[in-house]
């Protein structure tokens, strides 16, 4: 896989506002000069030609095109030229925030596009330098935050520039602005004076988080025994919760605890992709127990959001953590590549979900073809066993996987290799959703 692919799926990977979750209007490859856009022209069926025939009628001639954008690329890459920053971008992408087709985009009077800005990996230092420079840069191409044309208005949103700061160009550092800072940063050139602040914000992060998580479990009358302890670096947060409860409500609150630290994260700009969060509660049986309960980020933003039920997030998502019990935990860190996946484990913990966060890149190519070609799919749950470091068996859990579907993550799967443990067979099942 070229580089350039590499970024595009790691950037489709992210959950919460994920690329995934977004439609490309226009991406760039900065290096090779290769554009994609979503009106770009191509054959056509009669029905289609007649389609858009009509909508153009319809709305006074055509209207949302991506030439608009393809200006401000040529502006931003005359600006990169004179400039000659030290660590130079690799990926342009204009981002509609949600999914839409390009019938839909034309019947639009008004259309919100975030922007997206990968730069090549680089040392901490210079890419700290390097994002002020750009913000610049992209401020004076951009010109206004608001672009308004005779058919259309196009409303810019949040604009992120991911710096990656390994040699492998995997590891991104996140900086999120809006437009009318990083316009305004480009008329006044104080791209350093925005990075400089965004970065004093993510060091009070985790003590402002901790903060706003209480107040919500509060609001929701869970009952912490000790403040929140929030971590939090360039990839990743870590959320973990002591609660008190009692036989009865213990698992609502351990939910209601969920739910309110989700909810606190996610209202901050500074959250980074990958979450997840563990919760302890002290129960009162015969004695006063401690019970471990983990859950991903993805998931409690789908339970928020409506899109799963208690009892689907309870069966799935949240896991309880047992004493000698063998337990996957379905993290968000996809393709970190910062934990063990191979070698002998046969004691200690099971790794398996470990090993396919870390081999998500090889899994989720088969969840967005399927996609691609069923407009209704919304994920797939993986069920096998592992043996002798090998999925068996594998076969997906929903009715209606197509045979393709089912042949790509069998092939996939094939390709991984999992830890060797003594004993039967590890019976898995491991979920991938997609929010439309």
């Amino acid at each position: 896989m070229s580089r350039t692919a590499l970024l595009a799926v790691l950037l489709g990977l992210l959950p919460g506002r994920a690329l995934a979750e977004r439609t490309k209007l226009y991406e760039s490859d900065l290096k090779s000069g290769k554009v994609k856009r979503i009106d770009a022209g191509g054959a056509k069926t009669a029905a289609d030609s007649e389609l858009d025939s009509m909508l153009d009628k319809a709305t006074g001639g055509a209207a949302f095109s991506t030439t608009d954008l393809e200006k401000i690329e040529k502006a931003l890459r005359r600006y990169l030229e004179a400039a000659r920053p030290r660590a130079m971008p690799r990926l342009l992408l204009f981002l509609y925030p949600g999914r839409i087709s390009v019938s839909s985009l034309k019947e639009l009077r008004e259309v919100k596009v975030d922007v997206e800005l990968v730069v090549d990996p680089c040392s901490r230092t210079v890419c700290t330098d390097s994002v002020a420079k750009h913000i610049e840069l992209l401020g004076k191409a951009m010109r206004q935050a608001v672009l308004r044309t005779s058919k259309y208005v196009v409303r810019f949103g949040a604009i992120t520039i991911r710096t990656a700061t390994d040699l492998q160009g995997t590891n991104y550092d996140q900086y999120r602005f809006s437009a009318e800072e990083v316009v305004r940063a480009g008329q006044a050139g104080s791209g350093s004076s925005l990075v400089g602040k965004l970065s004093s914000e993510k060091e009070g992060y985790p003590r402002q988080m901790v903060k706003e998580v209480a107040a919500r479990l509060k609001a929701r009358r869970v009952s912490l025994s000790k403040p929140p302890a929030v971590q939090r670096d360039a990839r990743a947060v870590s959320v973990e919760l002591e609660i008190s409860s009692d036989r009865v409500r213990y698992k609502t609150d351990v939910l209601a605890a969920f739910a309110g630290a989700a909810e606190a994260l996610r209202k901050s700009p500074l959250t980074p992709a990958s979450a997840s969060y563990r919760v302890i509660a002290a129960v009162p049986f015969r004695k006063v127990e401690r019970h471990t309960f983990t859950c991903t980020g993805q998931a409690l933003g789908l339970f928020l959001d409506g899109k799963m039920s208690q009892g689907e997030i309870w069966s799935t998502y949240i896991v309880e953590k047992k004493k000698g019990g063998t337990q996957l935990a379905f993290d968000d860190d996809e393709a970190s590549g910062r934990k063990s996946t191979g070698g002998d484990d046969d004691e200690g913990e099971d790794r398996t979900a470990d090993v396919l966060n870390a081999n998500i890149g090889q899994l989720a190519p088969c969840i967005t073809a399927e996609a691609s070609r069923r407009r209704g799919f919304a994920g797939a749950t993986l069920v096998f066993s592992v043996s002798g470091g090998q999925a068996q068996g594998v076969r997906v859990k929903e009715a209606g996987a197509s045979a393709a579907l089912r042949s790509c993550l069998q092939t996939a799967l094939g390709r991984i290799r999992f830890p060797k443990r003594s004993g039967a067979a590890r019976q898995v099942e491991f979920p991938m959703f997609i929010k439309r």
